[in-house]
């Protein structure tokens, strides 16, 4: 279907700005955290690169599937000495595939049984053969310049990490790494959202983007547009996109995600209540069907 679609970025500007404060007050629904959050229990156990490889290892298999589960699974695995070497690059790549796929099915890190543990492994043996299994000596590579790196990985390096190469996953792994390490990133703030069914969610029921579009799940039409009003609606605030990923993410899952027949029970609740668009917002995996 042709997208009818138009962007309104002064609303996303102010729809984040009242995002970030409710953020920063008693949360969006009373709610602060991410999954990934929980691996923040773990920092003082693990060193700095153990910590980096558990947030990099886990950021590359969150795609299609819940997000909580993902994490968990990860924690259960790390606190497993039976099978935490999985976490360290050089053993995976000196204990090979078929004992790694073994080893990340365990705990249910592993969903999609080849394909994550292909992920997993190839990943693995970039770290282990071109950077010594450091996340950090990766990093210095691009001089912490993310804006390159992103570039780098999508135009050359997808075979050597793939889903970390990826428009959602790489920005979205970039997102987690600034919230809970200290790293010297640069040029954050030119990095796009990163898109999945919650940002998308969120965005169009907000009025964000209003008009009327239908499709099977989040097509590349519907990303390229998300990412362009938060880029543009965000331009002069000092925030970076990456940065509406939590509150947008907190809005959808705890709130918008109980929208139904053009129910709103979380309406009166809603840090945003004022910009809910009336129409119909269907946003799925499987299915998209705007008409606000």
């Amino acid at each position: 279907m042709k997208a009818n679609l138009v962007l309104n970025p002064d609303r996303a500007k102010e729809v984040g700005l009242h995002l970030l404060d409710a953020l920063k007050g008693e949360g969006i629904f009373g709610h602060k955290e991410l999954p990934d959050d929980v691996v923040k229990n773990l920092a003082e156990k693990l060193d700095r690169e153990g910590f980096l490889l558990v947030v990099t290892y886990t950021t590359a298999l969150d795609y299609m599937r819940n997000a909580e589960e993902l994490w968990q699974s990860s924690l259960n695995t790390l606190q497993d000495d039976e099978v935490n070497w999985v976490f360290n690059p050089s053993a995976v790549v000196e204990r090979g595939r078929d004992e790694l796929l073994k080893a990340l099915t365990k705990h249910g890190l592993a969903k999609k049984k080849n394909k994550d543990t292909d992920i997993w492994f190839t990943i693995s043996r970039t770290l282990s053969e071109k950077y010594n299994g450091s996340i950090t000596t990766l990093f210095e590579e691009y001089e912490y310049d993310t804006v390159s790196m992103f570039e780098d990985f999508l135009k050359n390096r997808k075979e050597e990490f793939p889903s970390l190469s990826g428009t959602k996953i790489f920005p979205h792994w970039i997102r987690s790494l600034k919230e809970k390490v200290q790293l010297p990133l640069k040029r954050v703030e030119e990095l796009p959202i990163p898109v999945d069914v919650h940002v998308t969610r969120a965005t169009f029921t907000t009025g964000c983007i209003t008009g009327k579009y239908s499709s099977k799940g989040i097509t590349e039409t519907v990303k390229k547009k998300v990412i362009e009003v938060w880029r543009e609606g965000l331009k002069g605030t000092g925030i970076a996109p990456i940065e509406m990923f939590r509150p947008l993410w907190l809005l959808s899952k705890h709130g918008c995600h109980y929208r139904k027949d053009g129910e709103r029970p979380k309406l009166n609740e809603c840090p945003v209540s004022n910009f809910c668009v009336d129409g119909k917002v269907v946003v799925t995996s499987k299915k998209v069907e705007i008409d606000t």
